[in-house]
């Protein structure tokens, strides 16, 4: 197997090299040469990804992907950068994250919506499970979404929605969470498919509104969901969404507490329920507090 760091260091060279008169007749244009260094770039980038050096393997890849911008097939060179955030994404998020926007741009101006949201969505995930910055994962779940619904694929346009509004809400951005949720509901009411998940929209709704400390606008959701769905009020769901609105109005802890254990018992408690019940609950305590 051959050396990467000689492979580089041939693929510079050839990266740098500036043909003459002569060359340029005899078939060594720039642009060859640039293809040429690229080809050794991605040689060098899978020695190391067999090597499971993920790190050195992005920078190969990059630097592949530059060449081939430089010598006019950005084409070629997105799918690259593609490559190289695959090769980043375990030792290097934030390189990984980089590379990826710019092929992301690539694919929108080539008008690939679909294939850019699909990357969109992968992109998302680093920043808010990896970078830990929510805004800017925010903002990729919502143009993922945008991109999908753009090219009728419905399903997966909720589905980046669904995670801007989850964290939206998570994020104390309570009434923007109830609005995407709202999108959602609508899309999925229309879809027989989806219909199914609508109860857990629902619940997110009212949960949302009970978060923001607005009890009024949750009650009066509720009632809307029923016209939207007649069926959600047979479901155990829309006993839970009862039960704890009516814990906020009694301001009653104990009784939300005890809610939530028997629902529990049956149906686990998801992580986005247990954290936004956890405010409703901290709410109910400190207004009875200021009562004191």
């Amino acid at each position: 197997m051959s050396d990467p760091e000689t492979l580089i260091q041939q693929a510079d060279k050839k990266a740098a090299s500036k043909p003459g008169f002569f060359g340029s007749i005899l078939g060594g244009s720039a642009t060859e040469k640039l293809e040429e260094a690229s080809d050794l770039y991605v040689q060098a980038a899978n020695i190391y990804r067999l090597r499971k050096q993920g790190k050195k393997a992005g920078e190969s890849f990059e630097k592949a992907a530059d060449a081939l911008y430089k010598a006019g097939n950005q084409d070629e060179g997105a799918q690259v950068l593609v490559d190289a955030f695959k090769s980043y994404k375990v030792e290097d998020p934030a390189s990984a994250a980089k590379v990826l926007e710019k092929s992301i741009e690539h694919f929108t101006l080539r008008g690939q919506f679909r294939r850019a949201a699909n990357y969109k969505m992968d992109l998302a995930q680093i920043y808010e499970e990896e970078l830990f910055d929510i805004e800017k994962a925010l903002s990729s779940y919502q143009d993922a979404g945008d991109w999908f619904e753009s090219d009728s694929a419905q399903a997966l346009a909720n589905k980046a929605f669904l995670k801007a509004a989850d964290l939206n809400a998570l994020s104390g951005n309570y009434i923007p969470a109830t609005e995407i949720y709202k999108k959602i509901v609508k899309n999925a009411a229309n879809n027989n498919l989806s219909r199914w998940s609508l109860k857990d929209y629902f619940v997110k709704i009212v949960f949302s509104y009970l978060a923001a400390d607005d009890s009024v606008a949750a009650n009066k959701y509720i009632q809307e969901a029923l016209n939207i769905d007649s069926s959600f009020q047979t479901t155990r769901e829309y006993n839970l969404t009862k039960d704890v609105l009516d814990s906020v109005n009694e301001g009653d802890p104990e009784k939300l507490s005890n809610t939530l254990y028997e629902y529990d018992q049956f149906s686990k408690l998801d992580n986005w329920k247990t954290k936004i019940l956890l405010k409703i609950k901290n709410s109910i305590v400190e207004a009875d507090d200021d009562l004191l």
